[in-house]
């Protein structure tokens, strides 16, 4: 077999032909309608109907073109033609694929169909502002007025001359003397009859142009254009689109009413509005209604007419109308008003089950927060009942971390999406009430922060590396009582963030004798934070004790 032929799906190897017309594993339509009777002569049906309709319809446009060679972006129809041919090939093969999987062959032709789709439009839109150039009927029924008037002058003109001509023999003898006087006269009359020659000439190859030019704009308009006598509203002159979107031949609807292809309900009310638009209430007549066609089946069309009028008296002598069929929008509207309107139900349940989520969460954090503040209460008073002093000093430092976990939740409590929080406030209140806790009333503490949203994941082990650290410098740093300590929290380099907690106390490192725990409890707890948070820890003694600890900004979900 042919390798070019020879297709790999799901891990079987299957042939060209087979991907095309039986693809392994795959079954008819029919199969997913249960093979019912009615839903597949239904869905043959109408299919059928419709592929025959798409192919009829280029055929007829084809044809269109091959009398009418006259007509303007013909190339356009030709598109037309291409695309409405691929769309009634994909209906048929949807009638195949009841009974073949020819799924291969059905996607092949819808994507020839979406290119052509493509291209068809692509066209379309640069030509939409040549066809709104070219002139208006209602402009060349003015024209052709005003050509008229001009005939009429010059036939004036022809009888003066004529009548001229008929004294002029009656008067031969006195013509005879005046021979001079009149030799002039006539040369006179000649020039002005050669001019109004060459205008009447002028004037009739600009309105044969007009003629053309509105021939062309009429009956190739995309949309439906019908001339119509004002008073009995009977047609007289429709072009192809409107008597398409009716199902008729444009010469068939010649001589019928409006009113016949107006659906009933409708009728009254167009009635109405059209009166106006003749009395001259209205300058033009736009309506949105509903036509019938000639299967019974309404659609929907908005209908755009004028009068053209005799100008010294004003009386109606022309309807000139345009009819857009607007169905499938329309239909689409009314749609998309239902989606609207569960679409607002949806939101309003939503955002009632939000603002109760809400709600409940606020609950749940300040319940968090008061059973943190008993856990304190409990600590502080078994560190009254204490005597030994270690003991009492880790019952006290254990106040500390709850504090901090207490003050997590409070900030969470108060934020806008309960999520996250500004780290720079937290951190003063935070350091604000380890110091105003300890008995060093004489140390001076500093906090600088940038601002920073953080979440709760993040804040609990960033709050406890500050107590354990602010704390140890508190206990550990200060022997006679004064000193500073200085938190900073900065923006570092690659997406990082930078914790600095300094003091100018006494340094493991340093000269002077320092009892600060090498190891413990509080170091082990920082080191454990910190490999929480991803970070890096660097201490340094340099008089005083500094400890920098980096980590990446955290991100929110």
């Amino acid at each position: 077999m042919d390798e070019a032929s020879i297709l790999v799906q799901g891990g079987v190897i299957m042939s060209l032909w087979d991907w095309l017309f039986d693809p392994s594993g795959l079954t008819a339509h029919g199969f997913c309608l249960s093979w019912a009777p009615g839903l597949i002569a239904l869905h043959a049906g109408s299919d059928a109907a419709i592929g025959l309709s798409y192919l009829s319809i280029p055929i007829a446009l084809a044809w269109l073109i091959h009398r009418r060679r006259d007509v303007q972006y013909g190339w356009m129809i030709y598109s037309f033609v291409a695309f409405i041919l691929a769309c009634g090939t994909t209906h048929l093969l949807s009638i195949l694929t009841l009974w073949v999987p020819a799924y291969g062959v059905e996607g092949l032709v819808k994507l020839v169909t979406a290119a052509l789709s493509i291209a068809t439009a692509a066209l379309l839109w640069p030509l939409i502002p040549r066809l709104v150039a070219l002139p208006s009927p209602a402009q060349l029924g003015r024209l052709n007025a005003e050509l008229s008037n001009t005939i009429a002058e010059y036939e004036r003109t022809t009888v003066l001359l004529r009548e001229s001509e008929a004294r002029g023999r009656a008067a031969n003898i006195e013509l005879e003397r005046r021979v001079v006087e009149r030799t002039a006269d006539l040369r006179e009359a000649n020039d002005r009859l050669t001019e109004a020659l060459a205008a009447r000439a002028a004037v009739q190859q600009a309105l044969g142009h007009s003629e053309a030019e509105f021939r062309a704009s009429f009956e190739g308009a995309a949309v439906g254009k019908a001339l119509v006598e004002p008073v009995t509203r009977r047609i007289l002159r429709a072009n192809r689109a409107f008597a398409g979107m009716l199902g008729y031949e444009p010469a068939e609807l010649i001589g019928h009413t409006a009113e016949e292809f107006t659906w009933p309900e409708d009728r009254a009310s167009d009635a109405a509005e059209y009166a106006r638009l003749v009395s001259g209430e209205t300058e033009t007549h736009v309506r949105e209604k509903r036509y019938k066609r000639r299967n019974g089946a309404p659609f929907w069309v908005r209908v755009s007419a004028t009068l053209a009028r005799v100008p010294e008296s004003s009386h109606p002598i022309l309807t000139v109308a345009a009819i857009e069929d607007i169905d499938a929008w329309y239909t689409a509207e009314a749609e998309l008003r239902a989606a609207k309107r569960d679409l607002e139900i949806v939101v309003d349940e939503r955002t009632a089950a939000l603002a109760q989520r809400d709600l409940l969460l606020r609950e749940v954090y300040h319940r968090v927060k008061n059973n943190l503040q008993i856990v304190d209460s409990l600590l502080m008073m078994q560190a009254r009942q204490l005597e030994d002093p270690l003991a009492k000093r880790a019952l006290l430092g254990m106040r500390g971390r709850i504090y901090a976990l207490g003050l997590v939740h409070h900030q969470l409590m108060g934020s806008a999406d309960l999520k996250t929080f500004d780290v720079a406030p937290f951190l003063n209140e935070l350091s604000t009430n380890l110091l105003e806790g300890s008995a060093n009333g004489s140390v001076n503490l500093s906090v600088e922060a940038f601002p920073l949203d953080v979440g709760l994941d993040f804040a609990v082990p960033l709050g406890l590396v500050v107590t354990e650290l602010v704390t140890n410098s508190l206990k550990h740093a200060f022997p006679e009582g004064t000193g500073n300590i200085s938190v900073v929290l900065r923006p570092g380099t690659d997406g990082q963030m930078v914790l600095t907690v300094s003091d100018d106390g006494r340094g493991q490192l340093s000269g002077a004798p320092s009892d600060r725990p090498k190891t413990g409890l509080g170091i082990g707890i920082v080191k454990s934070l910190v490999a929480q948070l991803e970070g890096t820890m660097i201490v340094r003694n340099d008089n005083g004790m500094t400890t920098e600890i980096r980590t990446a900004m955290p991100v929110h979900q």
